[in-house]
């Protein structure tokens, strides 16, 4: 049953799979469309061609995003930037860990098992031909997760990941997560080519909405199916680990993946940002962990997990409903067995650490972690003083400003223009409390009256003498909220010994920065990966059809000169029905007009009349253009006075122009394209007629 029900997924894969590709090659194939008839156009009738440019260059930039989600979508996925393989020589006990759970759940190991720097874990299984072929299982495991999940907690972990391989997920996963990332990175392709200004008359828009559309079909079909998948495998996990285990898990990932995402984001990148990095980010991170107040917060989270809102398509069913369904499963005891040390050798993770921190323009320089620390202290405290010196040169101060003149604006009602020069947030007292406090512990500081620690909860602490440290956070505190409090804090200060009108030190004292001076502005958040790619490739986008549109421009103006001439017109030998229609006054065509001039080189033979019968002969046609035609198709009115029509009729010869054929019979450019209905850029053709004003010379006078 399990093997029919495995099948049935995969065809639903296949299935939705095949449905993007004809989605993606339909608008590809509507794309080239439009690009062929502007192209046809160019060539055929350049005059007529409008905003050609905006086609094409909206055209092009669609055609590469849809293009490239059309290729990604048949590769297989891609190994994360930071992930290193370890092999069982390197860690033989989490080898025996995976090999045992593999044989519990009667499915095969993977074949190999990559670390990577986040709190996760996942399997996935390469599967060409559209999961018709099984491929290489590999497992991902974050480091995090090896160092801080108790031994029961993290084989429930890897029992769930295995788990989808015992519920024969993993090739239905495959297909279906191929799908689901391919459609995700094309509607992320197409709205950054629309957002860079690429997307020209709404092509990229129209595109991005279809695919839209389909992907959330995609995605609402196989919902069901890809959640079920999550639960069937936490059922796995509860036979092999138990149901507190598991429950045990989940709860922890979550929590621990909170920290991480604090720890990474708020003290690693910002002082690696001034050059710096623990010499162990890792056990840094666990040293954080163990701290009694990040643990007392993280047994909160672990009770009362709040997940953040996700995507109702999101592939995990919500973690209350998951713990929900596990706890209610209840059973006996599940003793994990003895593995041993699951790491015997470091250099793996020192390898995903090494990779992590690559992304740096300058190597870091790497500290102890008790060294490392103290500089992250200071570095946090001087940037908000940073900032409330400088809003205290912004209300009017001259000179350099000091901890003594801010504590002067403070103490003589400048207070309210002081706060929102220095912030704009919601609760503006907190952030000057914070800033004053920041401002006094750096003078103390520079001073050497105190000095910073770090703290995994508030940033930074001032560790003065005795208790002088947090008698100064009220002080502090008062002297913020109100002028009365100010007195007390200068009193506190002068009892320390400091000179509050000394110049404050916004250097870093613990260990000096590469870049000199700390000015305490905020280091900007690093660009995801991902969009980092995106715009790399939205930069050769727009090199490749600024190109094409170069190329276009040249053909155009080929075309556009070339339609200024006389093209050899191709004479043929057909004939015509013996039918001469009149027109009023009695004109026949091959005739004079009424009250004209003799034609100083008449025709020959029939014109060609619309609607006549062509019958076999020899008698050469030449091609009626302008007024002519417009005279045969459309019969003169009454209105229409003779001294109109006091023009005759010539034939054009190879190599005419107008203004050839205007100067020799003493007209303008002009007039003959008035008299004969011509465009601006119509192409004469040789053995085409045309009218002539009867004020003209004598046939083969020199025009010079």
């Amino acid at each position: 049953m399990r093997t029919v029900l495995g099948g049935l997924r995969g065809l639903l894969a296949v299935t939705l799979l095949a449905g993007f590709y004809v989605v993606v090659c339909t608008l590809l194939l509507l794309d080239a469309g439009f690009v062929a008839v502007t192209l046809w156009g160019i060539v055929e009738t350049p005059t007529r061609v409008g905003s050609w440019a905006l086609v094409i260059g909206g055209c092009v930039p669609a055609a590469f995003a849809l293009g490239y989600g059309l290729v990604t979508v048949s590769r297989t996925g891609e190994v994360p930037p930071a992930a290193v393989p370890v092999r069982r020589d390197e860690a033989p006990g989490l080898w025996r860990l995976v090999d045992e759970l593999a044989e519990r759940l009667d499915t095969r190991p993977p074949g190999r098992i990559l670390l990577t720097p986040e709190v996760n874990a996942s399997v996935s299984e390469e599967s060409p031909m559209l999961g018709l072929i099984v491929g290489e299982r590999t497992m991902y495991l974050g480091v995090p997760l090896l160092t801080c999940l108790e031994p029961a907690e993290l084989r429930a972990v890897l029992a769930h990941e295995l788990g989808h391989y015992a519920g024969r997920h993993t090739r239905f996963g495959a297909i279906s997560y191929r799908g689901a990332e391919s459609l995700r990175f094309t509607l992320f392709r197409l709205r950054m080519t629309d957002a860079a200004g690429q997307g020209f008359l709404g092509y990229t828009g129209i595109f991005h909405w279809v695919v839209a559309r389909y992907a959330w079909l995609y995605l609402r079909l196989t919902l069901a199916v890809r959640r079920s998948q999550e639960l069937e495998a936490d059922a796995e996990a509860v036979a092999v680990a138990g149901p507190a285990a598991t429950a045990g898990a989940l709860r922890a990932v979550h929590a621990l993946g909170l920290a991480w995402s604090g720890f990474h984001d708020r003290f690693l990148r910002p002082v690696q940002g001034l050059g710096f990095v623990p010499e162990d980010v890792f056990g840094t991170f666990a040293a954080m962990v163990e701290d009694p107040a990040v643990r007392e917060r993280l047994a909160e989270r672990r009770a009362h997990p709040v997940e953040a809102a996700g995507s109702p398509l999101d592939s995990h069913p919500p973690l209350l409903r998951r713990l929900a369904l596990i706890e209610a499963r209840g059973g006996g005891e599940y003793p994990a067995a003895g593995v041993g040390e699951l790491l015997a050798d470091r250099r793996p993770v020192a390898r995903v650490e090494r990779r992590m921190l690559a992304e740096a323009r300058t190597a870091p320089t790497a500290l102890p972690r008790a060294q490392w620390a103290d500089l992250a202290a200071e570095a946090f405290a001087i940037e908000p003083a940073s900032l409330l010196l400088d809003a205290a040169r912004g209300v009017g101060v001259t000179a350099r400003p000091t901890l003594g003149t801010v504590l002067d604006l403070l103490e003589c009602g400048d207070r309210e223009e002081l706060v929102r020069r220095f912030t704009d947030a919601p609760s503006p007292g907190e952030q000057l409390a914070e800033g004053l406090y920041a401002l006094t512990g750096q003078a103390l500081a520079g001073a050497g009256l105190a000095r910073w620690s770090l703290s995994w909860t508030e940033g930074y602490r001032l560790v003065c003498d005795g208790s002088s440290g947090r008698f100064l956070d009220e002080l502090v505190t008062a002297a913020a909220r109100g002028p009365a409090g100010v007195g007390g804090l200068r009193r506190e200060l002068a009892r320390l010994g400091l000179a509050a009108e000394s110049p404050v030190p916004l250097a870093l004292r613990t260990v000096p920065a590469p870049a000199g001076r700390t000015t305490g502005r905020r280091i900007p958040r690093l660009v995801p990966d991902f969009v980092a790619e995106e715009l790399r490739r939205q930069k050769s986008v727009r090199r490749f059809t600024f190109g094409t549109l170069v190329v276009l421009f040249a053909l155009w103006g080929v075309m556009l000169i070339k339609a200024d001439w006389v093209e050899p017109y191709p004479a043929g030998r057909v004939g015509v029905a013996q039918v001469r229609p009149t027109l009023p006054g009695g004109w026949t065509p091959g005739g004079p007009l009424p009250g004209a001039l003799p034609t100083a080189d008449p025709p020959t033979g029939a014109l060609p009349v619309p609607g006549a019968t062509l019958v076999p002969g020899t008698t050469p046609v030449p091609e009626i253009t302008g007024l002519a035609r417009y005279l045969l198709e459309h019969p003169l009115r009454p209105t229409v006075r003779p001294d109109d029509l006091l023009s005759h009729i010539i034939r054009v010869r190879p190599g005419d122009t107008l203004s050839g054929i205007a100067c020799r019979h003493d007209t303008t450019v002009g007039k003959l394209r008035e008299l004969n209905r011509l465009g601006a850029r119509e192409v004469l053709k040789a053995g085409a007629v045309l009218l002539v004003p009867n004020r003209a010379r004598i046939a083969g006078a020199r025009c010079g």
